[in-house]
């Protein structure tokens, strides 16, 4: 079968389409290396794709220790003296290495000069551990623009065939890992079998067991081998569509004779609400398993019989069945239960899940078969789960519907263009000064220019004649005002696009709309003249938005928030820290409908004959997700998954009082993401320098930090977040 893969290729004429078939896997237990006897005057370029396996140590790439290039413990990338100030520590996606007198550039942007010198039987990935591909070592100063391209279709950076100098090692002989098809002779390789060649490539990118999604195991073997001396753990780094009509499938072969494995999948959202990392093994809703001490189906602690028992003998292998949202589970290529499923109706991104859960005895290990060359049996039509064979995003490229723009003040009138891969006309501008304390300004295409709110502020809404002037095709215009366009200050600009109209009559509630609403993104702006009674508004959007951002117009009462989260019972305030206030005269404790919202008899968000305004939001896959996590207070935080390498995060503590919290990939373009602004404070931009705070994944966020903003043990949070670009086609950040 033949899968989709346009959107990671690119388009014809835009893109070469260059396919990376398959790559090697390097597990540093085995003390892998590839030498060979050689010299390289300086200056010379390396080149190659890498995909992390062990975080937190030293990995060499070219040289031995301290040699010429390596990730350090502390996961920066180190290349001839040069060290970068990001850190690299996504496991679940590739990374693209560039090196030569040009300079240090990962995934085509630059992190720092390079002076090379002259290489004499340097070695390359000598202990290495993780997954390479596409390797090139030759003389001379080549751009990285050779080896790599930006897709027109997605702005993310793809491979690209290069030609080849000394060294070129593609990996496609499993037999002889050192096979060079450069100009050099060939290279030694050691620790390397047969087996470690495999098809997850920068171009197919494939699951693996998450390092940042365990506890208990030790991972070995390219993240797919686990081991463990007591309870443990350990999820996918990849979630998919338990509704896909083919099916994906994965095995997990148990090479112990243990006592109690457990081997199913569980929803994302279920583990960012378990809070500490040591309850992942827990029964908690949406955890669907199979356990081999006695063949019972766990759904959420209650268990049925199923199957057959498989825990007393070593090497059973378990296979997993998910397909139009129904769970099957096979023993040695068996399906269990006379073919009849575990279990139906399963939505939501779900990820594999592997533990050993409670009790004495044999703990479990796992070799992890998600790699369909590796699968014991292939059910017919069943997908593994990898990048080719997801769904193309709805949005391929999501700098066409949301994206940050930094700019600096001129003190005059200034048009500011958006820098992203696409452009669009903004119908919805947040800006905020970085560099000193004013206030957010909003603006709106609805309400029209000059026309300013601010989040920080229950006022409201004012007329700015030298605020934002202008939308344009492809940004926005500012005049003089000094929240907008102070000379030598600097500025964000966080913009959506609605339909680039004043907005249309809805009537689709008891309360008539004006409605702007681009339902690909499932972002819109509603405007209403509020009656002071129970009552429903249209939102647009043709689908039920998981966040309303609501604010009066004419009284000086503070913005109300809905999340689904929280439910329509509760609302948060914008511009204050406080936590949730219950109360029917928001939403009329009424969830949103595919059709309208619900107002309560409240001021805040249905004033008798005032002017309201309402920014609508629903989840898109690839583009947009609204949820919540539960903190647990380390710098070991959660993983909050996405399913797209985020742009823009807001966060808000829910159970105490606590600032809410931004950050984007304009002001932070590599992690960690240390540069914040708070929504409720005019405060200037603050660089948090102690702290690690989050970094931004491949497919999601992962908290850095345990302080009370972001990750307080049991604490719980919401977030918003919008995407840079879908997970089918991301890069690890």
């Amino acid at each position: 079968m033949v899968f989709n893969n346009n959107l990671l290729l690119g388009a014809a004429g835009q893109t070469t389409g260059f396919s990376i078939d398959q790559s090697a896997r390097f597990n540093d237990g085995d003390s892998p290396e590839l030498s060979r006897t050689y010299s390289i005057s300086a200056p010379w370029t390396f080149s190659a794709w890498v995909k992390r396996g062990e975080l937190g140590s030293e990995n060499l790439i070219l040289g031995a220790s301290g040699g010429e290039i390596h990730f350090n413990s502390n996961d920066t990338l180190e290349a001839e003296g040069t060290t970068s100030s990001a850190v690299f520590r996504d496991p679940a996606a590739w990374y693209h290495i560039h090196v030569s007198d040009n300079g240090l550039y990962i995934n085509g942007v630059s992190h720092g000069s390079v002076t090379t010198t002259s290489l004499t039987n340097t070695k390359l990935f000598d202990d290495f551990d993780g997954y390479v591909a596409e390797v090139h070592l030759q003389s001379g100063t080549s751009a990285y623009t050779n080896f790599g391209e930006t897709n027109a279709d997605t702005g993310q950076w793809v491979p690209k065939a290069a030609t080849a100098g000394d060294t070129y090692l593609k990996f496609a002989n499993s037999s002889n890992f050192g096979e060079n098809s450069g100009t050099g002779g060939a290279w030694t390789a050691s620790g390397l079998t047969a087996a470690d060649q495999v098809t997850d490539s920068p171009t197919d990118n494939h699951c693996v067991l998450n390092p940042l999604w365990i506890d208990g195991y030790t991972l070995s073997d390219g993240n797919l081998v686990t081991s463990t001396s007591g309870d443990a753990a350990a999820l996918g780094s990849v979630a998919f569509d338990p509704t896909d009509a083919d099916g994906f499938y994965f095995e997990a072969k148990v090479t112990t004779a243990a006592t109690f494995p457990n081997v199913g999948i569980r929803t994302v959202e279920s583990v960012t609400q378990i809070g500490a990392v040591s309850n992942l093994s827990g029964n908690s809703t949406g955890r669907y398993s199979y356990t081999g001490s006695n063949g019972q189906f766990n759904d959420a602690g209650s268990s049925s019989a199923y199957g057959d028992a498989w825990s007393g003998t070593a090497n059973k292998v378990i296979g997993v069945l998910v397909k139009a949202g129904s769970l099957y589970f096979s023993v040695d290529g068996t399906i269990q239960n006379g073919g009849t499923a575990a279990k139906t109706g399963l939505t939501g991104l779900m990820v594999p899940t592997v533990f050993y859960d409670a009790g004495s005895g044999t703990q479990a290990a796992w070799e992890m078969r998600f790699d369909a060359s590796d699968w014991s049996t292939t059910p017919t039509g069943y997908k593994a789960i990898s990048s080719n064979n997801f769904a193309d995003p709805t949005i391929a490229d999501p700098t066409a519907h949301f994206q940050t723009t930094l700019y600096t003040g001129t003190g005059s009138s200034q048009a500011v263009t958006q820098s992203g891969n696409s452009t669009f006309q903004p119908d919805l501008v947040w800006i905020k000064k970085r560099s000193g304390a004013t206030e957010h300004a909003l603006t709106d295409v609805v309400r029209g220019v000059t026309k300013e709110l601010s989040s920080n502020d229950a006022g409201a809404e004012e007329t700015v004649a030298q605020g934002l002037t202008a939308f344009g095709s492809a940004g926005f215009t500012v005049g003089t005002d000094g929240s907008y366009n102070t000379s030598s200050a600097t500025y964000a600009g966080w913009q959506w696009k609605a339909d680039n109209t004043s907005g249309s009559s809805n009537t689709d509630g008891s309360i008539t709309s004006t409605v702007s609403a681009n339902t690909t993104s499932g972002f819109s702006i509603v405007s209403y003249t509020g009656t002071g009674a129970n009552a429903t508004v249209g939102h647009g959007l043709g689908v039920a938005p998981q966040v309303l951002i609501v604010k009066n117009l004419i009284d000086a009462d503070s913005w109300v928030v809905y999340h689904e989260e929280l439910g329509a019972t509760k609302g948060l305030t914008l511009d204050t820290t406080a936590a949730p206030t219950t109360a029917s005269t928001f939403f009329n404790n009424t969830a949103p409908t595919s059709s309208v919202f619900s107002v309560g008899s409240g001021g805040r968000t249905n004033g008798s004959s005032d002017g309201m305004v309402v920014y609508c939001f629903t989840n898109v896959e690839g583009f947009s997700r609204f949820g919540g996590y539960t903190g647990n207070g380390s710098t070991d935080g959660p993983v909050v998954y996405t399913g797209f390498k985020p742009a823009f995060i807001i966060l808000k503590r829910t159970n105490s009082a606590q600032e809410w919290q931004m950050y984007d990939n304009e002001r932070d373009p590599y992690n960690v993401a240390n540069h914040k602004l708070e929504p409720n404070s005019t405060s200037a931009e603050s660089i948090l320098t102690t702290d690690n705070n989050l970094d931004f994944l491949s497919n999601g966020f992962k908290l850095r930090q345990g302080n009370g903003g972001m990750n307080a043990s049991g604490s719980t949070y919401i977030y918003m977040a919008f995407a840079e670009s879908p997970f089918k086609t991301a890069t690890a950040r």
